[in-house]
C-alpha cells in the first residue's frame, strides 16, 4: 500500500492529495485537548497512525501551533483560564457538537453505525489529573 493510501484510511485524516494532508476535525480537537493535557504532538501523531518522518516533526508542531491558536480565540476568556478549564471547555464543545451531529443525522435519517452514544458514555476528563487537581464533573 502506498503512503497517500495508508493516510487516506485514517479516521485523523479527511483528504490527503500528493501536496496536502487535510486533517479531520474531530482530529484536531482531541490533538488540542491532549497537547493542552502535556502531551507530546509527535506521540499524538504517532498513535494515530500518522508517523513524524512521514509527516515532518516541524509540520507536526506548526499544524498543532495554528490548531491550538484557533481553539483558544474560540473558547471565550481562555486568556484568563488555565489548562485545565480550557481543556474542560474543549470536551464540552467538543460533546456538545457531536451530540448536536447525532441529532441532525438521526433527524436525516442517516444510520451511523460507530454513533458513540454521548450520553451514557463517561466523560473523557472524569478521573483525570488536570491542572493539579482531579477533574470532578
Amino acid at each position: 500500500m502506498d503512503e497517500l493510501q495508508m493516510l487516506r484510511d485514517l479516521p485523523a485524516v479527511a483528504n490527503v492529495s500528493k501536496d496536502r494532508i487535510t486533517y479531520s476535525n474531530a482530529f484536531k480537537q482531541v490533538c488540542v485537548i491532549r497537547y493542552l493535557a502535556g502531551e507530546s504532538p509527535t506521540k499524538i501523531f504517532r498513535e494515530a497512525g500518522l508517523p513524524p518522518e512521514l509527516i515532518g516533526y516541524k509540520r507536526i508542531e506548526r499544524s498543532v501551533a495554528r490548531w491550538k491558536a484557533a481553539v483558544l480565540k474560540s473558547v471565550s476568556g481562555s486568556s484568563n483560564m488555565s489548562n485545565g478549564e480550557i481543556i474542560t471547555e474543549l470536551v464540552n464543545l467538543y460533546v456538545h457538537a457531536v451530540t448536536r451531529k447525532e441529532k441532525l443525522d438521526d433527524i436525516a435519517g442517516i444510520a451511523n453505525p460507530d454513533k458513540a452514544n454521548i450520553g451514557n458514555a463517561p466523560h473523557p476528563l472524569d478521573g483525570a489529573n488536570v491542572s493539579g487537581g482531579v477533574y470532578i464533573r
